[in-house]
């Protein structure tokens, strides 16, 4: 690999943050979470853990929600393109999730070759191309021509593209839909939710699912078996609680929030429990059930306060 020292390049609405390691660069571009914190000297999604693989890392940094679509971003990413930046590595990776999945697919025409690994992409806000899009109003008002605007287009040269979405949260099954390249694989991650990453995370899958996708060897029957673990996971029955509610599918939501609270002793369950109740018009024995929660949480409490604190 030649010689590529660490640079930071600041612009009116983002930041580029490159750190030198080894052969394989991975591009991280921010989420729309990351793009409202104000932390000083913030790090890149997944710096830390890329450095960690020996990879060197370019971060797409966003000090705003606007979806990159600042000029001046585009153009220094060019120029970085002109003079050679990309071919100076082995493999580049691209990634992100929800505004960084859009980037980083939208972006890979910037590198063709690459992989695109990305979490619950959009992949575009242009209002004639996505008019059903409701979600990320602030994303939705920026503008929409010119450069990088349409993911699913932009990612037709990288060499693979890993989508990650949940089938059963519409927009993001809507906008996976348009990604139709032959690079494209579609990796369907039912009722997790947009939030992948920390979903995959807490099932310990995230690391490896990166180290697999970055060097094409990310199997679907691997996938598909390590994701039974998602039933494990709280987040996981709140969201077929929200699929259960949206086909009104109550006597079975109730029984699905019962077992839930039963394994998790989450309060929620136990609230969603009696929502459900309730809307099959059995009211009484909602009550009974809020009064069961009520009582509940009422001892938990009394026994915090007389358990003595240790020193």
């Amino acid at each position: 690999m030649p010689l590529v020292t660490d640079f930071e390049t600041i612009l009116p609405k983002n930041r580029l943050s490159f750190t030198a390691a080894g052969p394989v660069l991975v591009v991280s571009f921010d989420n729309a979470v990351a793009a409202q914190r104000r932390v000083p000297n913030r790090r890149a999604w997944g710096h830390g853990f890329f450095l960690q693989e020996g990879h060197s890392v370019l971060g797409v940094m966003a000090d705003d929600t606007d979806w990159f679509r600042c000029p001046a971003l585009h153009a220094s990413l060019l120029a970085l393109r002109d003079r050679g930046f990309f071919q100076n590595f082995a493999q580049v990776i691209m990634t992100g999730t929800s505004m960084g999945g859009f980037g980083a697919a939208a972006f890979s025409s910037l590198a063709p070759g690459c992989r695109v690994i990305s979490y619950t992409p959009q992949s575009t806000l242009h209002a004639d191309l996505v008019p059903w899009e409701t979600n990320h109003g602030k994303g939705r008002r920026q503008r929409w021509d010119g450069l990088f605007n349409d993911a699913a287009v932009e990612s037709r040269q990288a060499a693979e593209v890993y989508l990650f979405y949940d089938p059963f949260h519409s927009e993001d099954r809507r906008h996976a839909a348009r990604f139709t390249g032959e690079n494209v694989r579609h990796l369907r991650s039912p009722l997790l939710g947009h939030g992948l990453p920390e979903a995959f995370d807490a099932m310990g899958l995230l690391k490896e699912v990166f180290r697999k996708a970055s060097t094409g060897t990310l199997d679907n029957a691997w996938f598909y078996s390590e994701m039974r673990a998602r039933k494990t996971l709280p987040k996981y029955h709140k969201e077929m609680l929200q699929a259960l509610a949206r086909h009104r599918h109550l006597k079975t939501g109730a029984a699905v929030a019962r077992r839930a609270f039963e394994t998790f002793a989450d309060p929620f369950f136990a609230e969603r429990e009696a929502l459900f109740t309730a809307a099959t018009g059995n009211i009484l024995q909602a009550m009974n059930q809020v009064d069961r929660l009520a009582r509940a949480q009422r001892l938990r409490s009394r026994a915090r306060a007389e358990t003595p604190e240790r020193d």
